[in-house]
C-alpha cells in the first residue's frame, strides 16, 4: 500500500470513528422531545456549523450570535448538560486515542482533533463557572476562537485529501 492510499485509511479510520460517535449521540437523544422552535433553532445552526469552512471567523461569529439573538432560550444548558457534553467529549477522546494510526500525516490530524476536544471540554468547565465573571467570558472566548482556528485547520487538511 502506498503512503497516499496509508493516509487515506487513516483519514477514513477517524472519520468512522466520528460517525460512530455521532450515531451514538443521535440514538441517545432520539427519545428527548424537541419543540418546534427548537427544531427550527437546530436546523439552523446545523446549517451555520456545515458551512463553517466558507465563513470567516468574523462572519462565523455574527451569524452565531444573530441565531443566538433570534432563539435566545435556543442551547441554554444547565450544569447537568455541560457535564454530559463532557463525558460525550472525553468518551470520543477515548475512542480517538483507541486508534492505531500509521502515518505522520494521520497521527497529526488525529493530535489537531484530540487538541480542539480538550479546547471543547475546558469550555464546557469555564461555563460551569458559576458566576460566569469578565474575566472567564474573556477565557472563554480565547478558547473558542483557538477552537475555532483549529477546526478551520482540520478542515483545510481534510479538503486537501478530498481533493486527492
Amino acid at each position: 500500500m502506498n503512503t497516499s492510499d496509508l493516509i487515506h485509511k487513516d483519514i477514513e479510520a477517524i472519520l468512522q470513528t466520528e460517525y460512530q460517535d455521532i450515531t451514538q449521540l443521535v440514538q441517545d437523544y432520539q427519545d428527548t422531545p424537541i419543540t418546534a422552535e427548537n427544531q427550527e433553532a437546530l436546523y439552523a445552526y446545523n446549517l451555520l456549523y456545515m458551512n463553517i469552512h466558507s465563513l470567516s471567523e468574523q462572519e462565523y461569529l455574527d451569524a452565531f450570535h444573530q441565531l443566538g439573538e433570534k432563539y435566545p432560550n435556543y442551547g441554554f444548558a444547565g450544569e447537568s448538560d455541560h457535564s454530559r457534553a463532557i463525558a460525550e467529549l472525553e468518551r470520543l477522546r477515548l475512542a480517538f486515542n483507541q486508534l492505531c494510526l500509521e502515518t505522520k500525516q494521520g497521527r497529526h490530524l488525529l493530535q489537531l482533533k484530540l487538541r480542539n476536544i480538550d479546547l471543547d471540554i475546558q469550555i464546557y468547565q469555564k461555563l460551569m463557572q458559576v458566576p460566569i465573571t469578565p474575566a472567564t467570558q474573556t477565557e472563554i472566548d480565547r478558547l473558542e476562537a483557538d477552537s475555532y482556528k483549529l477546526t478551520e485547520e482540520i478542515e483545510a487538511i481534510l479538503a486537501q485529501f478530498d481533493d486527492e
